[in-house]
């Protein structure tokens, strides 16, 4: 249906009336940025145009700070468990060296010191007769091993997995070390345990004071072994690779037979 001629002006009119309205609050709104930001309104355009930009590029900038603090979280997660990673490697490395003997130690347990006997000796009667041989020490060292001893050293000298203790004229020989009397035997371990089993009856240490040999034996709380300082040659010995079985791996420049 169409609208009476009236109707029309009418629409025509409100709707320039509007027009007017907007183009007039646009103008005033122009205006009045004119003055306030001395701008012209023909740079108004290119300044919201600007504005939209570093906008977008605000935006832009903020996602990449949130995607690098992201792949910092990360970073630092991966560093921590390298540090954890190191820790667990330095404490294997530490209870090694301490398991081999090469970091010195301190403890609970007893001192046994012997020396050779003041007995003169009679018209005819072998000098060996008065002297602490290496046999005897050793007796002693592995009694205390068998009792429990975790540490022990003789005259200072560590021993260790490939130590020997042998007779070199009068001295002893230990870790191509030679040690002469008294000899101080210092083992970490239980006190009562060690000090039972070297004092029991019949044992190495009953034996010597039976022929007068000096022989005295000290509990303590805080008996100290240093580190082994020798070293270690495996002329022979070699690693077993993981899953290689019964087949040990040659020398370098060796062959299998």
């Amino acid at each position: 249906m169409l609208m009476p001629p009236r109707t029309w002006q009418i629409a025509l009119t409100a709707v320039a009336v509007v027009a007017g309205f907007v183009l007039a609050v646009q103008f005033r709104t122009e205006r009045s940025i004119e003055r306030g930001l001395h701008v012209s309104s023909g740079r108004l355009g290119e300044i919201a145009y600007r504005y939209r930009m570093a906008d977008r590029r605000q935006a832009a900038l903020r996602q990449r700070i949130e995607d690098l603090r992201r792949e910092i979280a990360a970073e630092e997660q991966r560093a921590a468990g390298g540090r954890r990673a190191e820790a667990a490697l330095a404490a294997s490395l530490e209870d090694a060296r301490t398991r081999a003997g090469l970091v010195p130690l301190h403890g609970p347990g007893i001192v046994v010191t012997m020396a050779d006997s003041r007995r003169p000796l009679r018209g005819g009667e072998d000098p060996n007769l008065v002297l602490i041989h290496y046999s005897d020490v050793q007796a002693v060292v592995g009694t205390l091993w068998a009792a429990g001893a975790e540490a022990i050293a003789v005259n200072d000298e560590r021993l260790v997995g490939q130590s020997g203790l042998s007779c070199v004229g009068t001295t002893i020989l230990c870790n191509t070390r030679r040690l002469a009397p008294p000899y101080r035997i210092a083992a970490i371990g239980d006190p009562q345990a060690l000090r039972a089993a070297v004092t029991a009856r019949g044992g190495v240490l009953d034996q010597l004071r039976a022929f007068d040999f000096p022989v005295a034996v000290v509990t303590s709380s805080d008996v100290r072994v240093p580190a082994y300082t020798g070293g270690f040659e495996h002329r022979y010995a070699r690693p077993m690779l993981s899953g290689q079985g019964g087949a040990p791996r040659p020398a370098p420049g060796g062959t299998r037979r």
